[in-house]
């Protein structure tokens, strides 16, 4: 072999090598971008402190956007009463929204479902995890934290569904409102009442049947 022969082979092998690192390298930035991209789906945005319920950004708690807040609730409300509520024990009293704890379970089982049925993120194992641990956590959880609780009880001076549809839903723009701004629930109205009462009142009936 000539000293030309053995120069083009070993710059054939080089070349070869080159092109396999590049390979690598494409693949590599690949993955990179998939994982970039699952961890700004995963990741509140810088400065934002609430969104969607089903988006999984931000949280009720902390939530200090009113417009924001009420888009959240709305989404909220609409789940519920579309997945939750058809679960055989998951009712809800009618002051669920006077209860920030209630509208947080709820709004994080909300993120839980809707990542776990994603077409990219969902997976079986998580659409299995949502329906044997988080939502009967949830349950589980808001039974105890609200007890026997009525909306009569937030009036001043107290201590502290019809069907599928979820209670008092129409309260959704003053308690987004109201907690948003100050972290004061608003206390609940003569009409309020008088729905709470009926809707507790045949909850109670089907409860005893």
């Amino acid at each position: 072999m000539s000293d030309a022969d053995g120069t083009l082979t070993a710059l054939a092998r080089a070349l070869e090598r080159t092109q396999r690192k590049v390979g690598d390298l494409e693949t590599l930035v690949r993955q990179l971008s998939a994982d970039v991209t699952r961890l700004t789906r995963a990741r509140p945005p810088a400065g934002d402190e609430t969104g969607t319920a089903g988006s999984g950004v931000g949280g009720w708690l902390a939530a200090r956007d009113v417009e924001a807040g009420a888009t959240g609730l709305r989404d909220l409300i609409d789940w519920v009463e579309s997945v939750y509520l058809r679960y055989p024990d998951g009712e809800l009293p009618s002051c669920w929204l006077w209860h920030p704890v209630v509208v947080e379970e709820l709004w994080w089982l909300h993120g839980a479902h809707s990542t776990a049925f994603d077409d990219e993120e969902g997976s079986w194992q998580r659409i299995g995890d949502w329906h044997d641990r988080f939502r009967p956590g949830v349950a589980r959880r808001l039974r105890a934290a609200v007890g026997s609780c009525e909306l009569a009880l937030h009036t001043a001076g107290t201590d502290l569904h019809d069907g599928s549809v979820v209670p008092l839903a129409n309260a959704a723009s003053d308690i987004a409102r109201a907690w948003t701004t100050s972290r004061a629930l608003p206390e609940p109205d003569s009409q309020q009442l008088v729905t709470a009462e009926r809707h507790d009142r045949a909850q109670h009936r089907r409860g005893h049947r």
